[in-house]
């Protein structure tokens, strides 16, 4: 039995809407690494429109996660990743001008690191807390593009 079309993206809607904060920065990498992996399609296919709208889409996602970042709170840390979301963001923007698919390339294995850190992270504090899963998120990101 086939699902109508609006239930996958109520699914996804729901999805998010319970999510920890700690899931949603799982998702936004997920979502970035996907989008990027279009973009490579995109870049051998030569579709400028689709290179540009995809190479947005993870832009906002790491503008998303700058905006989001603590750094009152997350220290050091904090600080790093703020600076490596900027250098994610110049990087991009740059491949999206000069629509050379290197820049993106560059940082994929950063971002791709980072994602996997991120869930081990996710794991060893679940871990340590007992929790077998996260409160769901009081959070809301704005990711349209």
């Amino acid at each position: 039995m086939a699902l109508p079309a609006a239930q996958p993206e109520s699914y996804k809607k729901t999805q998010v809407e319970s999510a920890s904060p700690e899931a949603l920065i799982l998702m936004l990498y997920d979502g970035a690494l996907r989008f990027m992996s279009q973009a490579e399609e995109a870049f051998a296919e030569k579709n400028l429109e689709r290179i540009h709208n995809l190479l947005i889409r993870v832009q906002a996602i790491f503008s998303e996660l700058l905006a989001t970042l603590d750094k009152d709170r997350g220290g050091e840390i904090a600080k790093n990743l703020e600076r490596l979301y900027v250098f994610f963001l110049e990087k991009l923007s740059d491949s999206n001008i000069r629509k050379d698919p290197e820049p993106m390339n560059q940082i994929r294995p950063l971002v791709e690191n980072l994602r996997q850190t991120w869930a081990e992270a996710m794991k060893i504090s679940a871990r340590n807390s007992g929790v077998t899963s996260p409160a769901p998120a009081q959070v809301r990101l704005n990711l349209s593009a």
